[in-house]
């Protein structure tokens, strides 16, 4: 018998197996837990922040019809961490935190070196800081209950 019909038959006898026994009643709590230990929601919440910051010179009305400084700001750094979000979302790794990290520094430092008007500045540089506390919780997160490697 060849690899190939054993991977086969262990799939569809998996696939035969009465409904009742393939979703369990607290598989849903099971997977929710999961979610809040391993992280998964930081990413969630970054993503919104990143959408939140792009889109906040036309939600916010500090963007004019010509792009400014601020719009470009916003946009990049919203960009940049909604993408990375997703990136983190979709298969993570540890280095996409770092990435969220360093555009949250960013962003927090960007209104004392770039002049942004008044609701830009708080914008971005609120949007810096939640970024900045969903990353190192992820972090934090990661550290924790990552196994001992010895």
């Amino acid at each position: 018998m060849t690899v190939e019909s054993n991977a086969w038959r262990s799939h569809s006898a998996s696939v035969c197996r009465p409904v009742s026994e393939r979703f369990k009643p607290h598989s849903v709590r099971r997977t929710a837990k999961a979610v809040f230990f391993n992280g998964s929601w930081c990413d969630v919440a970054n993503l919104i922040v990143g959408a939140f910051l792009f889109s906040s010179p036309w939600v916010l009305g500090f963007g004019g019809p010509v792009t400014n400084t601020a719009t470009r700001t916003a946009g990049v750094l919203g960009a940049v961490i909604a993408v990375t979000s997703v990136a983190a979302l979709r298969a993570f790794e540890a280095w996409e935190e770092y990435i969220l990290v360093v555009a949250s520094a960013l962003a927090i430092l960007s209104p004392a070196f770039i002049d942004l008007p008044g609701s830009a500045a708080v914008t971005v540089g609120l949007s810096g800081i939640a970024t900045l506390a969903l990353a190192s919780s992820r972090l934090w997160l990661l550290r924790q209950t990552a196994p001992a490697v010895r």
